[in-house]
């Protein structure tokens, strides 16, 4: 509105002329209202700009910062760590999964992905019984020789072998009919919950995204018939937990894995749910 007063006031101003000439004047008037109407449009775009937030700082992700509650920055920290951590490629096929069954494996895992020297002699003492019970220094000393090179090819290979699969018996609850779902061992969702092997308990394993796994969805009916009978008498299939070594927890002497997904197996191998 304010362009076009202006531009009126313009026209009345200028003094009668020629009928050509007073069509060159309205041209050039209507073309000076134009140029100013758009210099009044590139205005509103720019302060508009100026004054509303943009896109990007709409979108940007929150910082520990700006994180209020102490609980929202644990868990955005939390968040946080999980994203550096390196990632297991889910088209990786089941047979490039190592069986985990063993504290002693779970040990060379932490040690290649700890990346600390070698402790020989309490490795040592894990690996070899002899080792362990024999009082002659002469002895010792010469089992650790042989050990030392078996030490550091585990301690490689598993650098190597990240992937792997771990058997848990008796893995699943009851049926929750709410849910559709079996809920799984806590071990794998609970935090601060971890496992280990009674062969070698000094180190553990514990899960970064086990609170994906809280249950398994089991969907079908039948299915889900099938299962929770095989549990009630006892013979609930065993649950396969396939994994990804992420990183090492030296705090707690531990092996922190990401969960790439869970199948329930009967006796015979047979997959019935998998997730």
């Amino acid at each position: 509105m304010t362009t076009l007063n202006h531009s009126t006031k313009i026209a009345e101003s200028i003094s009668p002329a020629k009928p050509v000439k007073r069509l060159l004047i309205a041209a050039l008037i209507a073309s000076c209202a134009m140029g100013l109407a758009a210099c009044g449009d590139k205005g509103d775009k720019v302060d508009k700009g100026a004054n509303a937030p943009t896109d990007k700082a709409a979108a940007a992700p929150a910082n520990l910062n700006d994180v209020k509650s102490p609980q929202a920055a644990q868990q955005l920290q939390k968040q946080m760590v999980q994203d550096s951590l390196p990632k297991a490629d889910p088209a990786t096929p089941d047979a490039s999964y190592a069986e985990l069954n063993s504290g002693n494996q779970l040990m060379f895992s932490y040690l290649a992905l700890a990346d600390l020297p070698v402790d020989y002699d309490q490795v040592a003492r894990r690996m070899s019984r002899d080792y362990a019970n024999s009082n002659d220094e002469f002895r010792k000393h010469d089992l650790l020789d042989a050990l030392k090179p078996k030490i550091d090819a585990s301690v490689s290979q598993a650098k190597t072998q990240r992937y792997f699969r771990m058997t848990i018996n008796n893995g699943i609850r009851q049926y929750a009919f709410d849910k559709k779902a079996f809920p799984l061992d806590s071990s794998l969702s609970e935090a601060g919950s971890y496992r280990y092997f009674l062969d070698n308990g000094d180190y553990r394993l514990s899960f970064s995204n086990g609170e994906r796994f809280h249950d398994l969805s089991v969907q079908d009916e039948n299915a889900a018939r099938k299962i929770e009978s095989m549990r009630a008498r006892g013979e609930a299939p065993n649950l396969v937990v396939y994994a990804f070594a992420q990183s090492a927890d030296i705090a707690n002497k531990a092996v922190s894995a990401q969960i790439v997904k869970v199948t329930l197996v009967d006796r015979q191998g047979n997959v019935l749910a998998s997730q």
